[in-house]
């Protein structure tokens, strides 16, 4: 990023060719008066700040700043150029991530794994939300559930769901600002406000992953097979070892 300042010494004008690396669902101020998106970008030496729409910006940018699409901004604008995209930036690295081993002592954080089943979507017992149950895990074969809630599992979760049962494979998510939960002693993720999951998503750490699951497909099928109930909408906790795990 590069800034300069040419006569006017409270704006700073720059000029950068970043990525989009988040991008947070539109929601509202807590008094409910602002109605705001938050984007986080990244130049090339992963560098980050907030992108934050406003309003109608919201509708109008609605295809810009699309995930790790590489864009040159100048002063906060954004600058097509003849309709042409710029060269992309290389792959983004820059993640704090946590290992299932130490889930339980995290709060909350930035989660890489696999998706090794999924439930269909179901409602609670009110009917008045509407979520889906996955298996997710991670290199070290420890698996965990995690819970999608609303939206994510109308959208994402649909997804997850069509690439595992119908079409065999195991995508991996990305999940940021996920919460960690316990349910009958045993801990789980879950999504929770302002969470956001990305799908196979361009990151070094996921082509590793992906390496990962290749070496281990055979594993991973019957994993699949042993950890499905009979119940569409459930899952079994399965360990590694077969022993199926008490929740």
């Amino acid at each position: 990023m590069t800034t300069s300042n040419k006569g006017n010494h409270t704006m700073s004008e720059w000029t950068c060719k970043v990525q989009a690396v988040d991008k947070f669902r539109p929601r509202d101020s807590k008094d409910q008066r602002v109605h705001f998106q938050t984007i986080i970008v990244q130049d090339v030496n992963e560098e980050q700040v907030c992108v934050i729409l406003y309003g109608d910006d919201i509708r109008r940018c609605d295809n810009l700043f699309e995930l790790f699409e590489t864009y040159l901004m100048l002063t906060a604008k954004s600058i097509p150029k003849n309709n042409e995209k710029e060269a992309p930036l290389p792959p983004p690295s820059r993640l704090s991530t946590i290992s299932f081993v130490d889930v339980e002592q995290q709060p909350s954080g930035v989660e890489f794994a696999l998706v090794a089943n999924c439930a269909a979507m179901q409602y609670t017992a009110d009917q008045s939300k509407r979520f889906q149950e996955a298996v997710v895990m991670d290199k070290t074969k420890k698996p965990l559930f995690f819970t999608i809630w609303e939206d994510l599992a109308s959208n994402e979760g649909a997804d997850l769901l069509r690439q595992v049962r119908q079409l065999q494979e195991y995508p991996i998510i990305l999940a940021k600002r996920i919460g960690t939960t316990k349910y009958r002693g045993v801990s789980c993720l879950a999504t929770r406000y302002n969470y956001t999951i990305l799908i196979n998503p361009p990151y070094v750490q996921a082509t590793e992953l992906r390496n990962w699951i290749n070496e281990n497909k055979q594993m991973l099928i019957e994993y699949t097979v042993k950890s499905s109930a009979e119940s569409a909408s459930s899952l079994n906790l399965v360990a590694a070892d077969d022993e199926i795990l008490s929740v």
